[in-house]
């Protein structure tokens, strides 16, 4: 039912109704439940049409309204109602997201009375209710003592009338009416200079014509001070034009009150905020003014703004967020629209070294160092441009009409600025440097989604070039084509994990010498299949991958598949010698990762000895104590490991005996031209007699024909992989390929 009224949970007597306004079922009834304890009377809506029909036939005391609503959202129908309602004669609620602050600032600005978060904290909800509650209770006395006052006036007037006339025949008469005037007026003083609300009228001149005596000592004045002066006196400058437009408003409409919100002037400076409400009555002597009612909210309106702050702002550094940067941008983009003469510029700044800091200082320091190069960049920019932090260490600039030359100038001082920069941290000095692409913005940017891609691939451009410069977005630099087709390779790639359109496939890895109990050999490999059914070759992905630090996404994704194919086929197991997966140097320094792997290897029913992990030579010695973990924590599992495209290096021997594998991949380079090549015959001949001294197995790569089979045989390497051997093919097809165990046994 859309509302419905129930009692029937308590004996007593209700104290007040409440309208809950909750499109979810369980919400409402749980609200209603509690509510009902409380001794309230509950009207149940289920959506914001039904409360705005509910709130028709009778008018509740207080409604706690949902913000998210299918029908019609909770500020929606706040708004409606304030139409006709004020936040005196009908409390209002907003029940409310959590994290959700631009709702409760708007709600607030609209008129609602307070906010509760969600999931509801019940004493806070009893204290909220019972507050607005007391507070309507207030208000309504207010009002009656109002209507009583101007009641009380009028009956005074015709009473002191009444009474001059009968003071003119017996002057006995004349002394009891004037005692009596004097004992109502001391009642009517008392009601109106003690009521703990602040209570002015002001005349059609704006001068103030009476203050109650509680106002007057709220504001630090004597109520003598008050009376005869100017609206000013209590208004600051800035507000005085917003109530006098309020006072005429009520002068021209009378009968009707008006609400506004101003800021009150103390004798002593201070400024608080006043939610006033005025209506237009006439004194004894029939002259117009209006009577002003003022409600402290210094409270509420600084929470407001410190909820308006925070969403528009960066908590760490205080600049603006991505939010408000992307929001000035548009604005931005909008002036051009009007004015294609108008240029703007986006400078895009990462730091180059800000990791260092952070491994060698923790988070805390890093935290430090971005608050004080924050407050570095301010001061070095114009007082029109805006200064964001992005997000991590990304910071974005934008600097309003500005061309090209005075663009690449402020880029350059920036980025100098940053490399001159020097943060103490724990006895330690770093410096950094920053990569800054800039994309000055014209009418062929019409986007906000545009000017930052084009900025991102300027800095990444930067980055590519040696780090710590600048690189201009140019729309036809090859550079900049290149890193565009690549940003699109990463949202590709993204997608295509989402929507696990990865296939795995496999090539065979065969032993060049007989070895008649040798099971199946092979190498896992990934392809990508697009949205039409094609399969995309790794040459068209991985580098946008690697480049763009997403290469680990699809390390995850191959592994877990990989073990959960192996899992769902156990007779192909049996047969398994080796099964080879690659891993990325991406992967080989995230802990995550590793820790990742090590569960999946608990999680499934596949021997790790079956397993051999390929890391390529250039990502090992480029992070040497990590590899040398990495390697050493999935070898206590059993697994094995391969050192591909080995020999690339200058210092492989060196960094070899360092490194615990079985398997040493030669690279393919040395292998293509073995035959023709007797240098690479006897880097061939050297790699394999070293491996053979250090108890590791060799396998060659790239072997496309039967002569380099022969040869690789005359030098003694173990294994051979290639277009040769076998093509890749969908790992399924193992499963179809009989002839592949007596391909590896050398037949």
């Amino acid at each position: 039912m859309a509302n419905k009224l129930d009692q029937s949970e308590t004996s007593q007597p209700a104290t007040a109704t409440v309208l809950v306004v909750d499109d979810i079922e369980v919400n409402r009834e749980l609200l209603a439940r509690y509510l009902k304890k409380r001794n309230f009377n509950v009207v149940l809506a289920e959506g914001g049409e039904a409360a705005l029909e509910a709130i028709k036939k009778a008018t509740p005391d207080l409604v706690l309204l949902d913000v998210m609503m299918p029908d019609i959202d909770g500020l929606t129908v706040l708004r409606r109602l304030r139409t006709n309602y004020s936040a005196g004669e009908l409390p209002i609620i907003m029940v409310t997201a959590l994290d959700d602050q631009k709702k409760v600032v708007e709600a607030l600005a609209l008129g609602a009375n307070d906010y509760i978060t969600k999931p509801i904290d019940f004493p806070v909800l009893d204290a909220r209710c019972a507050g607005q509650l007391e507070r309507k209770t207030a208000e309504q006395a207010v009002r009656e003592i109002n209507a009583e006052l101007e009641q009380r006036v009028q009956t005074r007037t015709a009473e002191l009338r009444r009474a001059y006339d009968v003071l003119k025949e017996e002057s006995e008469q004349r002394k009891k009416a004037q005692a009596l005037l004097r004992k109502k007026e001391e009642m009517y003083r008392t009601l109106y200079d003690d009521n703990p609300t602040t209570f002015f009228t002001v005349d059609r001149d704006l001068t103030l014509v009476s203050v109650n005596r509680f106002g007057a000592t709220q504001l630090g004045f004597d109520v003598a001070e008050l009376v005869g002066a100017k609206l000013d006196r209590i208004h600051s400058d800035d507000d005085t034009a917003i109530v006098t437009a309020a006072i005429m408003e009520c002068v021209a409409n009378q009968g009707e009150t008006r609400t506004w919100e101003a800021r009150m002037q103390h004798s002593d400076g201070r400024i608080t905020w006043a939610r006033a409400t005025g209506k237009c009555v006439n004194d004894a002597d029939d002259r117009t003014a209006v009577l002003v009612v003022c409600e402290d909210i210094t409270e509420a309106r600084h929470l407001s703004e410190q909820l308006s702050y925070e969403a528009r702002h960066d908590a760490l550094t205080g600049l603006y967020n991505r939010r408000e940067f992307e929001l000035r941008l548009q604005h931005a983009l909008d002036l051009i629209k009007g004015d294609n003469s108008i240029r703007h510029t986006l400078c895009y700044i990462d730091l180059d070294q800000f990791k260092v800091v952070n491994d060698n200082c923790g988070h805390v320091g890093g935290d430090e160092l971005l608050r004080q190069l924050a407050a570095t960049l301010k001061k070095r920019l114009r007082g029109g441009d805006l200064v964001a932090r992005l997000g991590g260490d990304e910071f974005g600039i934008l600097l309003e009409n500005c061309d090209t030359k005075f663009a690449e100038r402020v880029a350059n001082e920036i980025r100098t600025t940053i490399s001159e920069f020097r943060f103490a941290w724990d006895g330690k000095s770093f410096s950094l440097g920053a990569s800054v692409g800039v994309v000055v913005i014209d009418e062929a940017l019409d986007s906000i989604s545009q000017v930052m891609l084009a900025a991102d691939t300027a800095c990444y451009a930067a980055k590519d070039a040696g780090r710590d410069r600048i690189h201009m977005y140019r729309p036809d630099d090859d550079e900049i084509e290149q890193r565009h087709g690549e940003m699109q390779w990463v949202i590709r790639i993204k997608r295509a994990l989402e929507q696990d359109r990865f296939k795995l496939y496999a090539q065979p890895i065969v032993p060049l010498v007989d070895n008649p109990g040798s099971g199946l050999h092979y190498e896992v490999l990934v392809r990508l299949q697009d949205e039409e059914g094609n399969i995309v070759p790794p040459g068209a992905f991985l580098p946008a991958a690697e480049r763009y630090n997403i290469s680990s996404n699809i390390d995850r994704w191959v592994v877990a598949s990989t073990l959960a194919w192996l899992e769902a086929h156990p007779d192909h197991v049996n047969q398994l010698d080796v099964c080879s997966i690659n891993l990325s140097g991406q992967t080989l320094g995230d802990k995550l990762m590793l820790n990742e792997i090590l569960a999946n290897l608990a999680d499934v029913n596949v021997p790790p000895d079956k397993l051999c992990f390929e890391i390529t030579e250039t990502a090992a010695i480029a992070n040497l104590q990590i590899a040398q973990e990495f390697i050493g924590a999935l070898k206590d599992r059993g697994c094995l490991f391969a050192l591909d495209d080995f020999g690339s290096g200058l210092s492989s021997f060196a960094y070899l005996k360092n490194l615990p594998v079985d398997f040493l991949k030669i690279d393919g380079v040395f292998i293509k031209n073995v035959v023709e090549d007797p240098v690479s015959l006897a880097i061939v001949r050297s790699i394999n007699q070293v491996g053979k001294v250090m108890g590791k197995k060799t396998i060659a790569e790239f072997v496309e024909n039967n002569e380099i089979v022969e040869k690789l045989r005359e030098v003694g390497v173990d294994y051979a992989q290639g277009y040769g051997i076998g093509k890749p093919m969908a790992i399924d097809e193992l499963i179809k390929m009989p002839a592949l165990k007596s391909i590896a046994a050398g037949q």
